[in-house]
């Protein structure tokens, strides 16, 4: 009783609570579209395809919560890709030095961003911005405008592979195993309260001996990772990759993480109501895809219920 208790009068609970039910709402309501909608296969489908805003959507989390904002995201992730299947060639035995040059070549991207906000003093909008598009030219550079090779069969079936019979996908056991890992980082570690410090007032953290540069660089850093992470995976579950990749993750990659109740200007908010975010921002574009309405209207249609959503997570915020 008393957890209980202690969880309805926590502003950020109460708005992950708020994220989920409105998610709850949104899944049942979808049997309206379809009646193939709003199943346990729907939702199993819906939250493997969220998996890739929500990988993406953790590295602006944390960026989110210092106070900042990472719009290079788009890129790195199309980079992560072509250069994983330009390299790779679609060869497994070149996986074991081509994933991790990947993965660590969107660390690089990521603390580029944070030594340009911090030692250059550029805004993050301006500096972020900057890198995606130095990244959108080398990327047109690298491919000659049409990237090369294709996503090594190890990896495109760890991305697609099923488990129990074909009943779970193994990107949602990848995204449970992801989600645990990043909530044990921003909420049980000395990191992770340095974030929050440094997010809910920079100048009372750096005079309590945080130091918050680095602390920026290494938000950047990890969300350059993650990025590159979502890019792969995304090459994989495609089995190629190809321009603008990850172009749709910008906007997803924030909405989520206002959706799922992050105090924009940063020091508050939970990575599971990110998820929640994610989960339902994916679920409003699927069961929009499954009308027949015009192209317009489903845009439309999109911003109202992102409106609603965070609406609803308000409610819970400030209730």
């Amino acid at each position: 009783m008393f957890g209980l208790s202690r969880i309805w009068t926590n502003r950020s609970y109460r708005t992950v609570l708020g994220v989920y039910v409105f998610l709850a709402i949104l899944i049942i309501a979808s049997k309206g579209v379809s009646s193939s909608f709003g199943s346990l296969n729907f939702t199993s489908t819906v939250v493997a395809l969220s998996a890739f805003a929500a990988v993406a959507a953790f590295g602006q989390f944390v960026v989110v919560l210092t106070g900042g904002l990472d719009l290079s995201i788009p890129n790195v992730m199309t980079m992560a890709a072509v250069v994983m299947t330009g390299v790779s060639l679609g060869q497994d035995a070149r996986i074991w030095w081509v994933l991790p040059f990947v993965l660590v070549m969107g660390v690089v991207f990521g603390i580029v961003n944070g030594l340009g906000i911090v030692y250059l003093r550029l805004s993050p909008v301006v500096m972020t911005l900057a890198v995606n598009v130095i990244l959108s030219g080398a990327i047109l550079v690298y491919t000659n405008g049409t990237p090369k090779g294709r996503t090594p069969p190890s990896i495109v079936k760890v991305i697609q592979g099923h488990v129990f019979d074909g009943a779970l996908p193994n990107i949602i056991i990848m995204l449970v195993v992801f989600t645990i890992i990043g909530m044990l980082v921003v909420n049980r570690t000395v990191f992770g309260r340095y974030v929050y410090a440094v997010g809910s007032n920079r100048q009372v953290a750096f005079l309590s001996g945080v130091r918050v540069n680095l602390i920026i660089i290494a938000v950047y850093a990890i969300s350059g990772l993650c990025a590159a992470i979502a890019g792969v995976m995304l090459a994989g579950y495609g089995n190629q990759s190809f321009l603008g990749l990850g172009d749709p993750y910008l906007l997803l990659s924030l909405a989520a993480v206002v959706v799922g109740g992050t105090n924009i200007l940063g020091g508050r908010g939970l990575y599971i109501g990110v998820l929640g975010g994610a989960i339902i921002l994916t679920t409003i574009s699927t069961t929009l895809s499954g009308t027949s309405l015009p192209e317009a209207v489903k845009q439309i249609v999109y911003a109202v219920a992102i409106i609603a959503a965070v609406l609803a997570a308000r409610q819970q915020r400030t209730g």
